[in-house]
C-alpha cells in the first residue's frame, strides 16, 4: 500500500517531472514566498501553460512535493513498521532510511514545518499522508503488544503519536540543519524508541 503511493504520485511525464524538480531548486535556493509560476515555467524549460495544465498554482505544486516527501518516509520505513521481527534491528534499519528521504526533502519538509505553523493546522492536503505514517507506527505497537512482545499497559495510539513527534522534532532542528551526527541521532531514537515501547516494567516486589 505504502509503494502504491509512492507510485501514484510520481510525475506522469518529463514536463511535470521537471516542474517538480524547478519547484525543488526554487525553494532551496530563493524559498517559498519568491517562488512564481513564471519562475517555474522558465527554470523547468517548458511554457507557462504547461505549469498550469499540472498545478492550478504554486502551492499545488508544494503540496505534491509534501506529499511525495511523506509517501516516501512511509516506505523507507517499512521495516519496521510492517515488519514482525527483531524491532531493535528494524527500528535503526527503518529510522535510517527515514532519515535519508528527510535530508533528500530537507527544504521542503523545513517549509511544511514552517506553513503548518503558520497555518495553526496540519492542512488537508497533506493530512493523509502525515498521518498514514502515525498509523502505522500504532499497528506495529499494537501488534507487538498483541504478540506479547511489548507490555500492553500503554496506549498504542498515544505512544505512537508522542514517539513519532519525538523523532519528527529532533530530525527537523538536528539533522536537517546539520547540527548532529547522523549516525548517532539513528542510534539514539532507535534506541529511544525501542525502550519506550518493549522494555516491561520490573515486577512489583513480594
Amino acid at each position: 500500500m505504502s509503494a502504491t503511493a509512492v507510485q501514484r504520485l510520481q510525475p506522469r511525464n518529463e514536463t511535470e517531472a521537471a516542474i517538480l524538480d524547478a519547484a525543488r531548486a526554487v525553494i532551496a535556493e530563493d524559498g517559498y514566498d519568491r517562488m512564481t509560476m513564471n519562475g517555474l515555467a522558465q527554470r523547468a524549460y517548458v511554457s507557462r501553460t504547461n505549469v498550469y495544465f499540472y498545478f492550478a498554482n504554486k502551492r499545488a505544486v508544494l503540496d505534491r512535493l509534501v506529499q511525495q516527501s511523506f509517501a516516501e518516509m512511509l516506505v523507507a520505513g517499512a521495516p519496521y513498521l510492517e515488519g514482525s521481527g527483531d524491532p531493535r534491528r528494524e527500528l535503526r534499519i527503518a529510522l535510517a532510511r527515514v532519515v535519508g528521504v528527510v535530508n533528500r526533502n530537507g527544504h521542503v519538509l523545513l517549509l511544511a514545518g514552517r506553513l503548518s505553523g503558520a497555518e495553526n493546522q496540519l492542512p488537508v492536503e497533506w493530512e493523509p499522508y502525515v498521518r498514514r505514517l502515525v498509523r502505522a507506527a500504532e499497528h506495529r505497537i499494537r501488534a507487538d503488544q498483541m504478540r506479547g512482545h511489548a507490555p500492553s499497559d500503554i496506549d498504542a495510539g498515544i505512544c505512537a503519536r508522542a514517539l513519532s513527534a519525538m523523532v519528527e522534532r529532533h530530525i527537523t532542528t538536528e539533522v536537517i540543519k546539520g547540527q548532529h551526527s547522523v549516525t548517532e541521532s539513528v542510534r539514539t531514537l532507535a534506541e529511544l524508541w525501542y525502550r519506550a515501547v518493549y522494555l516491561f516494567p520490573p515486577a512489583p516486589e513480594g
